[in-house]
Order: structure tokens, then sequence, then C-alpha cells
């Protein structure tokens, strides 16, 4: 099927618009544990209750797509007395966009995190199970001359973030997520859409914690103030954004690092990702204090000065040079996700 946009898809039929109406009509007796539906703008994944074949039932609180997230849509819901259901948007629960030769790629990962029961007891492990929706590509070639026309807010349905571990060339991911203590880590942001599109990736801000939830405690904020590293202000920390080149990618080192008199050694990172428009402002930047300073990547360096104290636009619109700034070049952003690394083990 050709889609609005041009594209061509691969389309299953479902006997409803709606998966999680009761009157649609899946068959239950699926050999495979774990189906995957994929529609022109989402991925349905639809699970067996009896996920090992041992005739013991999982539950549905159990599943996530993604990193566990508090999203309801990442989350499964029941389907029926035998299967349990999520539909998610391809670009929800950090679903990564890649090109494959003539496809476009959405991948994630199922994961199983089996609950204990009331004496603190498991019985099955941990499992991740990869998921992937695949669109072919269709190209055209037209003699007539347009202006070229980029995405607005509601149409960046295309964005694919990914947040990545890198090795020390920064050209390959970082196969292993164990660490020693204060080894550098090299951290990669990105987001993927039309080439030569007029926005930059800023890291709005980044907690490190240990557990995937961002609010748990304790949690370290080490950017903040939209995009002011501070971790990088702390005495003996190596912490930096890399210089930037390519506006589609954000590259940060920091140090492995452990919470005092904690015996946990896994640490997770989450960050609020945002693309916004081209032109540099206090609240769309990312700045590293070097050399009694702060430094934007991006080489405006006066968008950094507010790291010392609040980065909010409406309090310092009293001061000549914000208040000169178009309103619009200070408040709007594109389209923003939260992402999440982990676990990272820290060994001391």
């Amino acid at each position: 099927m050709r889609g609005p946009d041009s594209r061509q898809y691969k389309v299953v039929i479902l006997p409803t618009e709606d998966p999680t109406d009761d009157s649609t009509d899946v068959p239950s007796s699926r050999v495979a544990p774990v189906h995957v539906l994929c529609t022109e703008r989402s991925m349905i994944v639809l699970i067996r209750a009896d996920l090992h074949s041992n005739g013991r039932h999982v539950t549905a609180e159990e599943f996530s797509l993604g990193q566990p997230c508090s999203t309801k849509s990442c989350k499964a819901s029941q389907y029926s007395d035998t299967e349990y259901l999520i539909k998610a948007d391809l670009h929800q629960c950090s679903s990564e966009l890649s090109i494959d030769g003539d496809h476009l790629v959405y991948s994630n990962q199922l994961i199983y995190t089996p609950m204990q029961n009331r004496f603190g007891i498991v019985r099955t492990s941990t499992a991740s199970i990869p998921i992937e929706c695949r669109y072919k590509r269709t190209h055209f070639v037209s003699s007539i001359d347009v202006k070229p026309s980029w995405p607005t807010t509601s149409a960046l349905d295309l964005i694919g973030f990914s947040f990545h571990l890198m090795n020390d060339d920064w050209r390959t991911k970082r196969s292993s997520y164990v660490y020693h203590l204060g080894e550098v880590m090299n951290i990669q942001a990105s987001f993927l859409m039309a080439e030569h599109a007029p926005f930059r990736l800023v890291m709005d801000s980044c907690v490190v914690s240990l557990e995937p939830n961002a609010a748990s405690v304790p949690r370290y904020v080490f950017v903040q103030n939209h995009g002011c590293l501070v971790d990088s202000k702390v005495p003996d920390s190596s912490a930096r954004f890399m210089p930037r080149k390519l506006n589609h990618v954000l590259q940060m080192q920091m140090d492995a690092f452990l919470f005092h008199e904690d015996h946990r050694n896994a640490i997770y990172i989450t960050c609020q990702l945002k693309i916004v428009e081209m032109e540099l402002n206090i609240m769309n930047k990312a700045c590293t204090y070097s050399g009694n300073r702060w430094l934007s990547v991006d080489g405006k360096d006066e968008v950094c000065e507010c790291c010392e104290n609040t980065c909010d636009v409406i309090n310092q619109k009293h001061i000549g040079k914000w208040s000169r700034l178009p309103k619009r070049s200070v408040s709007r952003d594109t389209e923003s996700n939260t992402v999440l690394l982990g676990p990272i083990t820290v060994l001391g």
C-alpha cells in the first residue's frame, strides 16, 4: 500500500481498526509466544500468557516495550484470557529508526521482568526479545523545481531518537555496559530524519539513578538548566560535551561513578532530548564549564552565561540582550523524548 506521504507500506489487515476491541477475532493458537503486527503508524505486539510453554501464565504487568517506564502505551494490557497486547506508535517507547538498504526499520525490545512473589522469590529470568517493523522506502524523481519544505511539530513522525554508549573512536557502539570506577564513558545521542533539515539536537536534562525511574532516590542531576553540564564544574571531573560535528548528534563524556555508601553498582542514565531550530538561545543549548567559564559546543558562548543562575527567559526578560531575542527563538522546540541507558555496571 502507498501512503499519503508517498512511502510504501507492508500492511497486515486486522479485523477491526482497534485491536483492543473485544470483538477483534485474532487467533490465539499461535506457535510463537510473541507476534508482531506492523501498521502504517504503530507496532502491535501480542504476547501469549503461557510465554514459556510450561502451563504457567505470566502477567501483563511483567511486560513493557522498551525500557520500563510509566507511559501507558508502552505497557501490556489484557487482550484475552490467554494473551496480552501492547500497541504503541512507531516512534514511542524508545524505538530506534534506522535505514537498512531500501527499508526503514523501527526496532525495539520487548522486556520481560518477572515479578517476585510474596516471599520475594522469582522463578524465571528476565528476558529481552527484539521487536522490529520494516517499511519499504520509495524514491521519486521529478524535473519540477520545488522549494524544500521541512516538517513542523505535527509532522515529525519519522523522528527516531538514539542513545548509546560508544567506543573511543566514536564510530561504533560499545558492546559492554561494564566500567571501572573513574573510567570515561562516551555517551552519544542522535536523531534521524530528513537530511539537511534545519534542526539541532540538545540535551535538556540528564539524571543518574540506581533504578530505571529517574525520580528515584538517590539520584544525581548532571545536566540541568536547559543544557548546562553541571558535572563539568565539579573538581576532578572530566565531564564535557564533545565539539559538535553534526547538528543531529550530541556527544558527551563523563566519569563512571558510584553513590557513596550504597552497595548497588548498577546505574541508569535518563536524559531529556530535544530537537530545536538552529538559532541558539538560553533555552536550547549545550554548555560545558572549562577554563573558569561556560562554553557552548555550538560557538555562541553568551547563551551559557545563565548556567550560573537560572536559564529562564521569563525571569531574565529585563536583561537587554535576552529581551531583544524574538519570542519564538527562545520558547519554541520541535520534538522531545526521554531516553534511557542502563543498567551500566560500575566496578569499584
